[in-house]
């Protein structure tokens, strides 16, 4: 069953200790801990979150001032390995794209992975059967393998541990313009984002300089600049060993506002909008992904999640901007429960994207 929620503003703000708690451990750890081994390639470090050793690429083009596809590998049926070359982080990032069966023009779909930006073999390619659930759908999906711990934005300036981190400026136009390069796309995107991902979706169509027919939040975390979003961005940019003053200044700094999706909730006006959250209590949602690691880190991890999107609801409510929320009666930020939502989700993103 699936309950929709009216709330105030500010609800989210009231969140218990265990739920930061599951923060600073980290978004997704649950869900990874959650899978069963013999369905996963994911060690005891990687499910703890510690990042394995970095996807070897394509070497640095001649030109590095253009975004550009530098090598696709062929991975199973229509899915590919892409090395798609950034000017801004000056590295070749590593995309993960699912082609549609038909040549033509097709939109692009974003779709992001976690905290530990797929980079620690957790996300949509390890860990669901994503590639069948898009098999008949006329789009083109990318995901890439990069980004852990930098909340998918672009930093003030580099970190000396996360390093260069201008995923808003790759993900808004480096990617989109480097894969028009390569294959037929028709101008049509959209985003979805899961967990530490979720916010920054909506944020990208907030706030990026193309037009998104489509955003949507799965068990993300889309308040940012009040008290508890702040430790909770706090949390996991530090969990990773980076420094949060790094990516968007001190608590007076604007970019904390600029990249708070509930507060920028009329750029999103137009835009085909899905929420999807859970109470953070196992369930049937979270199927054979429930265990041990589901109670004591991804449920309260969704917990945090439910507040989030609760409270971006309420700011997208109380501003008129049309949108779907689907809160589910059961839920523990397992992959069990992001794979129903994004199959629900497409019943609001795909007509948008005319897929």
């Amino acid at each position: 069953m699936i309950r929709r929620l009216a709330v105030t503003r500010h609800a989210a703000t009231r969140l218990t200790v265990p739920a930061l708690a599951a923060l600073t451990g980290g978004v997704l750890v649950g869900a990874a801990l959650a899978v069963p081994p013999a369905a996963s390639a994911v060690d005891t470090s990687t499910a703890m979150g510690f990042t394995t050793a970095p996807r070897p690429t394509a070497p640095p083009p001649a030109d590095t001032s253009r975004p550009q596809v530098l090598r696709v590998q062929p991975v199973a049926g229509r899915k590919v390995l892409a090395d798609v070359w950034s000017p801004a982080m000056q590295k070749a990032v590593p995309t993960f794209v699912l082609l549609p069966a038909d040549p033509r023009p097709a939109p692009l779909l974003l779709l992001l992975n976690g905290v530990g930006g797929g980079e620690d073999h957790v996300g949509w390619a390890y860990h669901t059967d994503y590639q069948r659930f898009f098999a008949d759908k006329h789009v083109l999906v990318a995901s890439p393998e990069g980004g852990r711990f930098s909340l998918y934005t672009d930093w003030h300036q580099p970190d000396p541990v996360l390093g260069v981190n201008r995923w808003h400026t790759f993900l808004d136009h480096e990617l989109p313009a480097a894969l028009a390069g390569s294959w037929a796309l028709d101008g049509t995107r959209g985003v979805i984002g899961v967990s530490m991902s979720g916010g920054p979706a909506l944020t990208l169509a907030a706030r990026g300089h193309h037009h998104y027919a489509a955003a949507a939040s799965l068990s993300g975390m889309p308040e940012v600049s009040t008290p508890f979003g702040r430790l909770a961005m706090t949390a996991m940019v530090a969990r990773g060993g980076g420094n949060i003053g790094n990516a968007w200044g001190g608590p007076d700094d604007p970019a904390w506002v600029v990249n708070d999706p509930s507060w920028n909730v009329e750029r999103l006006r137009g835009t085909a909008l899905y929420l999807a959250s859970a109470p953070g209590n196992p369930g049937p949602n979270d199927g054979p992904a429930i265990g041990s690691g589901t109670y004591a880190v991804g449920a309260p991890t969704e917990i945090a999640s439910d507040a989030g999107t609760r409270h971006m609801a309420g700011a997208l409510r109380a501003a008129g901007v049309p949108f779907t929320y689907d809160r589910y009666d059961n839920g523990a930020h397992t992959f069990g429960l992001f794979e129903r939502e994004l199959r629900d989700s497409w019943r609001v993103v795909g007509p948008a994207l005319g897929a």
